[in-house]
């Protein structure tokens, strides 16, 4: 009696380890996060070097990659379905601060990040008909720029996203918050993404669409938004404008060399009160050279405009007018999960100055860094 009361318990322990293990396979939540900190000789802000900078050596967090950390989580809802959520935050590793920046009064203003700024969204996704996402979520145009250069996500040291979004005439940031987006599923290679973020009483809303395909070595994306959100919030850049902006990538792997290539516009259309029409031009190349167990880095990108624009104060980040930033480096992985690099960028600015007219600017800027994923 005893050893039948044992085999029944034995039974049903087993059944619920059963059931708890398959409960565990069909939800999941991961901790993931990545760190970066170099130290170097940097010259000029990241909007873009003046006149009078001077060098400063020091620690820096995020030369190659935005530090950050998230959790993400998904559950198999069954029929195709799932449930899914990210949220994720910027940390600055070489002082422990949270967030990329502290508040910034005028004439910057920029809004300190709160603390998910990265991004926080939940989502329903079917494998037939794709995924809808509500919440703040990173943009359309800065995921096409970031998924197809050779400095990925670099925003102290990427000529591409140097140009296009720090301190540039661009506007909405990295991400939107108060977003809907609707990512498609893969067909064919083709894929579709857009996005609304509700403007919720602030006079506007912002809008964006990307279409992209991927065939072995040949990549191709485009991407467009307009912009007309006011007044500022932490994701919003350094303006209040209305801003509407396109960008196509392309990239061919030649397997002993990988090419990017962007074109794009930026129109500064000003604000309700006080309209522009100023719109710039940007282009970059990259490219990243295997070579040992790393990857030779190089990049070059300009944004310009031949339209005119009011004068800033000299001591200003410059690149009102144009600037080109072009950077070399070389990336080593010790692992799939920690690399080495050194990096050195060379920033020119050509600025309308108040008393001194059109002003050029030049500086270089190196680093020897380590990243780490986890």
């Amino acid at each position: 009696m005893k050893r039948q009361h044992s085999l029944s318990s034995l039974a049903i322990l087993a059944a619920l380890t059963a059931a708890s293990a398959g409960a565990q396979a069909q939800s999941s939540v991961t901790l993931y996060g990545l760190i970066d900190a170099s130290v170097g000789r940097f010259n000029g802000a990241a909007a873009g070097i003046n006149a009078q900078n001077t060098a400063v050596s020091k620690v820096e967090s995020g030369s190659l990659s935005t530090s950050r950390w998230g959790i993400r989580g998904n559950e198999d809802l069954g029929g195709g379905l799932s449930a899914s959520f990210e949220m994720s935050s910027f940390f600055r590793n070489d002082t422990g601060a949270a967030g990329r920046n502290d508040a910034i009064g005028a004439p910057v203003n920029v809004a300190a990040d709160p603390f998910f700024s990265r991004m926080a969204w939940v989502g329903l996704s079917h494998k037939d008909f794709g995924r809808v996402r509500l919440g703040n979520i990173t943009t359309l145009m800065f995921s096409n720029s970031i998924s197809s250069n050779a400095f990925g996500d670099a925003t102290v040291f990427g000529p591409l996203n140097l140009v296009t979004f720090v301190g540039s005439p661009l506007t909405g940031g990295t991400a939107w918050t108060n977003s809907v987006v609707y990512d498609s599923p893969n067909i064919a290679g083709f894929t579709g993404a857009a996005a609304y973020a509700a403007s919720e009483g602030q006079g506007g809303g912002n809008r964006a669409l990307r279409v992209a395909y991927s065939n072995g070595p040949l990549a191709t994306s485009l991407a467009w938004q307009s912009v007309k959100k006011n007044p500022l919030t932490f994701a919003d850049g350094t303006s209040p404008n209305n801003t509407r902006s396109w960008q196509w990538a392309g990239s061919y792997d030649f397997q002993v060399v990988k090419v990017w290539a962007h074109l794009g516009r930026i129109e500064n259309k000003g604000t309700e009160a006080a309209p522009l029409n100023v719109s710039y031009k940007v282009w970059d190349l990259s490219a990243s050279v295997p070579v040992g167990p790393g990857n030779i880095l190089a990049g070059y990108a300009s944004r310009r405009t031949s339209d005119a624009v009011g004068p800033i104060p000299a001591t200003s980040a410059g690149g009102n007018v144009q600037r080109k930033v072009f950077t070399v480096g070389y990336d080593y992985w010790l692992s799939k999960r920690t690399d080495l690099y050194a990096l050195a960028m060379r920033d020119s600015t050509r600025t309308n100055t108040v008393g001194s007219g059109l002003l050029n600017a030049s500086g270089t800027s190196f680093a020897v860094g380590i990243r780490h994923t986890f």
